[in-house]
């Protein structure tokens, strides 16, 4: 079976993507051993968005996928927002787990979705591709 130069860069950021989503996991237990039984739910499904956002459109973009490249400044977008989203989880679990609440915790979330958002807008009007 052939697999173009793109199908292979798209499985090896899906594959980064999967190692990222480990970490988060991994980061996630190891932090709520250590905060006495109390657990947040956006610090266990921390380790979702890159999962979601980034490895299973990318992983299947690299098995599936016909061999158009997408742009680098779309793809740029989608991986800062979906890193945004995620450290945006994280940190609102540690604040959950230390018992207080911050309401600025919620410009994590409207970034997010902001660079996610232009990241489809960008790949959508673009006539460049990654060389």
């Amino acid at each position: 079976m052939f697999i173009s130069d793109n199908n292979k860069k798209a499985l090896k950021t899906g594959f980064i993507y999967v190692l990222a989503s480990a970490f988060c996991g991994l980061f996630a237990f190891i932090y709520e051993l250590f905060s006495h039984e109390v657990w947040s739910f956006a610090m266990v499904f921390s380790f979702a968005i890159p999962l979601v956002m980034g490895a299973i459109p990318y992983l299947a973009i690299g098995i599936f996928g016909k061999n158009k490249p997408l742009c680098r400044p779309a793809l740029n977008l989608h991986a800062f927002g979906v890193a945004t989203l995620t450290v945006g989880s994280i940190f609102l679990g540690v604040l959950e787990i230390y018992g207080t609440t911050n309401s600025l915790t919620v410009i994590y979330l409207i970034a997010g979705l902001v660079f996610t958002v232009f990241s489809i807008i960008t790949a959508i009007f673009s006539k460049k591709s990654v060389k």
